[in-house]
């Protein structure tokens, strides 16, 4: 796996391919990173792999000064998992960067509570697609919102670049793989399990399901322990909750904190 740390050297293996299958991440890689490489391999194009702890989609300084930096195990995993290159920019990338404004679809589930994020990650990403200028990326489902607003303002510039959602990767348990659960203990870790179930018990009252059956879910949830940002059905296209909950796709999406530990899901309803 070639290691390129500066623009010029990137632009020159570019240079030598056709086809690139891009996989941005922060890092802290896991198996669930780990399948997004996986699903690039299945292209049969060259597989490029960025490592990037991007500070402008942090609401807070502290999170993004503490957060979990793994470099040796990370570049295992990735020559291990056949990745051909690993782009390793330093903080010189945000020189000069083109500020991007997320849309509406950003004010609803994550945007809440977290203003600016999108805004942060649109900017970062549309600054390595520009350095890259990857066939496709691959990005996964677990963080739903945010793979629906890059796919969206990759279709709104006509960026000539193929945005891939990859199937979310779960323990045993059911819990969603993230690089936060490395802060849960195996008892949390247990706990949080019960996102994916209740996940589960509200997509499978099908056409049955109502509005009481989402607050008992919430309160049930909130009697284990957990705070919780949101626990919605939502319209899979805009983000927007549903009332009607007869229609198909819906996506049931949930934010929920163990302690300091904010955790995200969704599921769906086809």
């Amino acid at each position: 796996m070639e290691i390129i740390k500066n623009i010029e050297d990137l632009n020159k293996f570019r240079s030598n391919y056709d086809q690139i299958s891009f996989v941005p991440t922060m890092g802290n890689l896991h198996n669930g990173h780990i399948s997004l490489i996986k699903k690039a391999n299945e292209y049969n194009d060259t597989v490029l792999a960025s490592i990037f702890i991007n500070p402008l989609q942090f609401n807070d300084k502290n999170d993004f000064i503490n957060y979990p930096k793994t470099l040796d195990s990370d570049i295992n995993l990735l020559i291990k998992n056949e990745c051909d290159c690993l782009f390793l920019p330093d903080q010189s990338i945000l020189n000069n960067i083109k500020q991007i404004k997320s849309s509406y679809k950003s004010q609803h589930l994550c945007g809440l509570n977290r203003p600016g994020h999108f805004d942060g990650v649109l900017t970062i990403v549309n600054r390595l697609f520009d350095l890259v200028k990857p066939t496709r990326a691959i990005f996964g489902k677990k963080d739903y919102q945010q793979l629906l607003l890059i796919s969206d303002f990759v279709k709104e510039n006509n960026l000539p670049i193929n945005i891939i959602g990859s199937e979310i990767v779960r323990d045993q348990s059911g819990l969603a793989l993230s690089s936060r659960n490395n802060h849960l203990s195996a008892d949390e870790k247990k706990l949080a399990s019960n996102l994916y179930k209740t996940l589960k018990i509200i997509a499978n009252k099908g056409n049955k399901l109502t509005n009481n059956d989402i607050i008992n879910e919430k309160n049930r949830l909130l009697e284990l322990g957990f705070s919780i940002d949101y626990l919605n059905v939502c319209n899979p296209q805009e983000l927007s909750k549903e009332s009607n909950y007869n229609i198909r796709p819906l996506i049931v999406a949930i934010a929920a904190h163990i302690g300091e530990i904010r955790l995200i899901d969704n599921i769906l309803i086809t």
